[in-house]
């Protein structure tokens, strides 16, 4: 997958962004599926085939809050576009059975007749802050405990607390959903407060912090292009490559090569995204900055609130 198609629909979201009203500063992403990332998701679905792998190019926007969300992805399904809508996933409406929420949409990319990317798939993941942060606090968790939480995987304790901590952010985001009595809140809220004290929730997010080393060899790193991470979870240690649009090439190149060097290591990720700068590439990608600030903060405000 060419990071240039991903770009073509991040220019898109833009353009659409300016027509919503009272819009604040969005995050906006992309990234390349990392070849580990691949491979498990066929091993733990051995029906999928890669070229029917639909998240393997995508984009993000994190916008405030759930109605800009949803006013967004009506601009884009009433846009014109040559891209063909494959699926729409509304995981607001119906959050997945791990608590995930936000809104996905897959897109068939048709370009000129001869491209090479026509019928690859982009994956386009609209969510407000508060469930970013959710999102990133389940990735934070389950890179140091070594679990694919994301993935239904390891911990049920952890996979548990997360679950209905989803339950009591969607309370104070207003999109709760229906089958959930105000009784049953208070109950989830009653099991979360007992969850936090068990697992240390605090205390082991806290804990996960890392170093974090800029590398600027290509450039100012003020200026929108790549950004090449690497994240080694033993040592809790960041490394961060920046590169201007001009060395996207460089930047690929040098993700393979990471990649082929570090494949069988599991105690490493790698990840290429594009984002405007390292400030924004650290609200979008806080996962792998350890950042779980806005969580705890989030976690902090649902369980002081009366429900």
């Amino acid at each position: 997958m060419n990071p240039q198609i991903i770009r073509e629909y991040i220019s898109r979201i833009i353009f659409l962004l300016l027509f919503l009203p009272n819009w604040d500063a969005p995050i906006i992403t992309q990234r390349l599926k990392r070849i580990p990332s691949i491979l498990a998701k066929l091993k733990r679905l051995p029906n999928m085939r890669l070229q029917t792998m639909q998240d393997i190019g995508g984009c993000r926007v994190v916008l405030s809050d759930v109605k800009k969300v949803h006013a967004l992805r009506d601009l884009l399904l009433d846009s014109k576009t040559k891209n063909e809508l494959v699926k729409q996933d509304d995981y607001i409406e119906n959050p997945k059975d791990s608590g995930y929420r936000g809104i996905h949409l897959i897109y068939k990319y048709k370009g000129k007749k001869d491209n090479i990317y026509n019928g690859y798939t982009v994956e386009i993941q609209i969510r407000t802050k508060i469930q970013h942060s959710w999102a990133t606090a389940v990735e934070v968790v389950g890179t140091f405990l070594k679990q694919s939480l994301k993935s239904g995987e390891g911990s049920d304790k952890w996979l548990y607390f997360f679950k209905l901590v989803s339950l009591l952010l969607a309370f104070i985001e207003n999109c709760l959903p229906e089958n959930i009595s105000s009784e049953r809140l208070k109950e989830i809220k009653e099991e979360v407060n007992l969850l936090v004290g068990e697992i240390e929730v605090f205390k082991k997010l806290e804990a996960f912090s890392v170093s974090t080393h800029l590398i600027t060899d290509n450039g100012n790193s003020d200026v929108c292009g790549y950004f090449l991470i690497l994240l080694n979870i033993d040592q809790q240690d960041v490394q961060v490559w920046s590169y201007k649009e001009k060395y996207r090439f460089q930047a690929t190149e040098d993700y393979k090569n990471f990649e082929k060097k570090y494949k069988d290591t599991k105690e490493v990720d790698i990840v290429l995204v594009n984002a405007k700068s390292i400030k924004t590439l650290k609200k979008a990608y806080p996962n792998y900055f350890a950042d779980s600030k806005e969580f705890l903060d989030k976690l902090k405000e649902v369980l002081a609130k009366e429900i």
